[in-house]
């Protein structure tokens, strides 16, 4: 009899267990793996924006010490190709996917979790040896729709692929980048250094590379001039430029600013869940606003005043 109670025991629970991993994952049934706080995801970053991802993820894994997030630098075409092919299920990307591409998603019920974290722009670099600090956006469009612009000779960005690219294409109304007169690199941190040493190119870069470049860089960007762009949505009378400045991205004078998000499409509270918490709320947007970006939710100083006696 009392063999027959413990296999009764053992029986239950073996299926207790059984459906507690079934319960903790994601809807094919696969175990979730660790929780908000703890465990190990990979966290696939627009490479425009890899300086403040860096800051932020060594300050979240000094904060948890279990957690493992493995932040992997792409364009935004690669984000989205890893996002829709199944291998990737939290990026940072400056864009929310389009309905179209969310159809991917909702066909599988997947609802994504949206956490936008910061504002940054993109900016326009030369050389230190160029007269003009200015330019007119309208003469950076001309190019990459491969009409000739006397100010304009010879313009550098990262990769066709690049997100800041992809928005320039959208304002200049064209589809692909123009053959004439522009130049194609790897990375941010090239098209710096190419800009550093090539009098009369003109770099496009993500705003964060220069708020808050790496320390191998940093003596390289303090060496190069950013340009200040026209904005004639605002401006009706007088001409003005704006520097892609912390105030200006707030004040919305800079013309080229994008949103940035974390979003999670793994359908279950995750590694990625807990960072994207992380970023969005007092302490990552503390960093975010130290770097030069401006974060979503401003974080308010409290300053104590106390009365003479």
């Amino acid at each position: 009899m009392k063999h027959t109670y413990r296999l009764a025991v053992m029986l239950i629970v073996a299926a207790v267990a059984v459906l507690s991993c079934k319960g903790d994952g994601t809807s094919d049934g696969k175990r979730k793996s660790g929780t908000t706080i703890a465990g190990k995801t990979v966290l696939l970053v627009d490479n425009t924006v890899q300086p403040i991802v860096e800051d932020v993820l060594a300050v979240f894994h000094s904060v948890y010490d279990r957690a493992n997030v493995i932040q992997v630098n792409k364009t935004e075409n690669e984000l989205l190709s890893a996002l829709l092919k199944d291998s990737a299920t939290v990026v940072i990307m400056p864009r929310l996917l389009t309905d179209e591409e969310n159809v991917h998603f909702s066909k599988r019920k997947i609802t994504p979790k949206v956490t936008p974290f910061a504002s940054d722009a993109v900016a326009f670099i030369t050389n230190k040896s160029a007269k003009d600090t200015v330019v007119n956006l309208a003469e950076i469009l001309k190019v990459l729709k491969g009409e000739s612009s006397d100010k304009v000779q010879k313009l550098v960005f990262d990769n066709a692929n690049s997100s800041t690219v992809q928005l320039l294409l959208k304002e200049a109304g064209v589809n692909k980048v123009a053959q004439n007169n522009i130049y194609s690199l790897k990375t941010n941190e090239e098209v710096i250094k190419y800009v550093h040493n090539t009098p009369g190119a003109v770099g496009i870069v993500g705003v964060n590379w220069l708020s808050q470049p790496p320390q191998s860089l940093a003596e390289t960007v303090s060496d190069i001039v950013v340009l200040g762009v026209d904005n004639v949505k605002i401006d009706k009378g007088t001409k003005k430029y704006y520097k892609p400045s912390q105030s200006n991205i707030a004040t919305g004078f800079y013309p080229l600013i994008r949103k940035l998000y974390v979003l999670n499409y793994s359908g279950v509270d995750d590694l990625g869940t807990g960072f994207a918490n992380y970023i969005g709320a007092f302490e990552g947007q503390r960093i975010i606003l130290k770097s030069g970006l401006l974060p979503v939710e401003i974080p308010a100083r409290e300053i104590e005043v106390r009365s003479k006696l």
